[in-house]
């Protein structure tokens, strides 16, 4: 018998089995879609509200999930169960350069700092958001918070919080205006429009990133006194890189710190200091 297109004067190739001598498939008949067999992946964390330090605070997860897709190459195809996922990348352990402290990481600053050991860390993936009075939408990246939970009813308050921000070089004109404007505008939006401010100058401060000298600014807030738990007075003080730090990416990083004053266990210039001092690259 022959099949179309095949002339009767050509004798067909049949292959055989060699283990079960029954005739295999031409390599034509085996040219089939090949199936693709997906391994899913949970859902990360969705997008999140938390009031912080008073005030309503936006808490966006940043993730990106990841989908590993098989092809098989033979026919018969394996069987799913034959598939071999590939192992996890190892996460690599970054240690404090501060003893007894604990590094804390984001998923979007190639950068790490230290926090005393009694600071709770948020995941790298975590990041709060405050909106300014005109709109605009600022955000820390890769937080830590002191006493967290202390007021009651809230248990999102903390009596300080620390994270990664930035400010757009075309925005100021320089190193120390950048750690000034980012203090004001995370007082007019942690604290609503107008508060009662006083602004520090501007100081050197050495970081372990290549010996690189960050300026620091301290911006003292007088809060509101009807909001719950409230402090006499709020300590914002940022500590911006110089451009050079992280080079093209336009933009001045800066770890913002801000901790209630005047109160029992308030958090000291000298360690917030201490914290910009151990900023390095992740």
């Amino acid at each position: 018998m022959t099949g179309p297109g095949e002339r009767i004067d050509e004798p067909r190739q049949w292959f055989v089995d060699p283990l079960t001598g029954q005739p295999l498939e031409t390599e034509a008949e085996q040219t089939m879609p090949l199936p693709v067999v997906r391994d899913t992946v949970p859902p990360r964390r969705r997008l999140r509200l938390r009031p912080t330090l008073g005030i309503l605070g936006l808490v966006l997860v940043l993730a990106v999930g990841t989908t590993a897709t098989y092809q098989a190459k033979t026919a018969p195809p394996p069987s799913a169960h034959d598939l071999v996922l590939p192992d996890p990348v190892p996460v690599t352990r970054i240690e404090p350069v501060i003893a007894g402290w604990q590094p804390v990481l984001s998923d979007d600053h190639p950068l790490v700092y230290d926090v005393p050991p009694d600071w709770k860390l948020e995941e790298p993936d975590v990041a709060i958001g405050y909106e300014t009075p005109s709109g605009d939408l600022l955000t820390l990246q890769g937080v830590a918070r002191y006493r967290h939970a202390f007021c009651p009813g809230s248990d999102l308050s903390a009596r300080a919080m620390a994270g990664f921000t930035t400010i757009d070089e075309g925005e100021v004109g320089g190193l120390a205006q950048a750690a000034e404007e980012t203090t004001i505008r995370w007082a007019e939006a942690a604290y609503g429009h107008g508060p009662k401010t006083e602004i520090g100058k501007a100081g050197p401060v050495p970081v372990l990133d290549g010996g690189t000298t960050a300026t620091a600014v301290t911006t003292t807030v007088v809060p509101a006194p009807d909001g719950p738990c409230p402090a006499p007075s709020v300590a914002i003080t940022a500590i911006a890189l110089p451009l050079r730090a992280l080079p093209g990416s336009g933009r001045y990083h800066v770890l913002l710190v801000l901790a209630d004053q005047g109160i029992p266990g308030a958090i000291a210039s000298g360690v917030v200091l201490k914290m910009g001092e151990s900023i390095r690259r992740e």
